[in-house]
């Protein structure tokens, strides 16, 4: 059987369904949440380094290379913490300053994690092409995508968020399993 206690109409309501009643997706969902949200993370990371790489690749036809590296991250830093609250972390409702302080804190890090790359890639490589800028902010994204995974997970939407009236929300149902 899995349970959870839903909140209707401010009193608690225990939930019971049986396993075996349930499809495959929802049982794997129930028992490996943590899987769940890193398959679903990285299909949003992946699509937002594309994003990421496409704004770039096109600001880069008119602007140098920091600017369009900016205004690329700001752009797809503010989706995918949207995409991502939705689909990886199930619609939870956070406080607004948390999600404030991830998103500029995020742009920050790839701002200054990208642009060193970028300087790196520089001092290597006599004139890169704007496509060689692409795929090294492409990567640089990707390998900073697993700290950002985890600030997300367990500080922005962590299961651990109150009201002022410390009252915890979750955003929906947080199915546990039950023995």
């Amino acid at each position: 059987m899995w349970g959870d206690v839903v909140e209707v109409g401010g009193a608690a309501l225990a939930v019971t369904v049986p396993l075996d009643e349930m499809s495959r997706a929802s049982r794997v969902r129930l028992r490996h949440p943590l899987l769940v949200q890193v398959v679903r993370y990285m299909i949003v990371g992946g699509l937002g380094t594309v994003v990421n790489a496409a704004i770039f690749l096109v600001l880069r036809a008119w602007w140098d290379t920091m600017p369009a590296n900016l205004v690329a991250l700001v752009l797809s830093t503010a989706v995918s913490t949207e995409v991502n609250r939705r689909f990886t972390f199930g619609g939870i409702e956070v406080h607004r300053w948390r999600s404030y302080v991830q998103s500029g804190g995020t742009v920050l890090f790839y701002a200054f994690y990208s642009s060193t790359v970028l300087m790196l890639l520089d001092g290597v490589v006599d004139s890169p092409t704007a496509w060689e800028q692409t795929v090294v902010v492409a990567v640089a994204s990707v390998l900073g995508g697993l700290i950002r995974f985890l600030v997300l997970r367990y500080w922005v939407f962590g299961p651990d968020d109150h009201d002022e009236a410390g009252i915890a929300h979750t955003g929906g149902l947080r199915p546990t399993l039950r023995p």
